[in-house]
């Protein structure tokens, strides 16, 4: 019956081993998840009390275990423009390893 990781739209489900009711009140009954708190069938992720419990779900109800990152350099290594000038010793030992 459970299930790791999210349903074929990449929404967090009730049936995942990772769910967690915060009110203790899921129960499986047969095919069903059913909530004792509501005495109805469980809302799974759109109710307020669904946790994660890896904190992989998302706010819009989309398991994060799915979702790719899309990260982008906003400063790149040509940006910095180092000027640095020493005085005494320190510039005398760095002169000679400056390449």
């Amino acid at each position: 019956m459970p299930h790791e990781g999210p349903d074929s739209n990449g929404k967090c489900w009730s049936r995942c081993i990772s769910f967690k009711c915060a009110k203790r009140a899921m129960l499986i009954r047969g095919q069903t998840i059913w909530c004792t708190w509501l005495n109805d069938v469980c809302v799974g992720p759109s109710c307020s009390y669904a946790q994660c419990i890896r904190s992989k779900m998302l706010p819009d109800n989309r398991c994060g275990l799915v979702v790719r990152r899309i990260t982008s350099d906003v400063i790149k290594p040509e940006d910095f423009n180092l000027n640095i000038k020493l005085k005494g010793k320190i510039a005398r030992k760095i002169e000679g390893d400056i390449v």
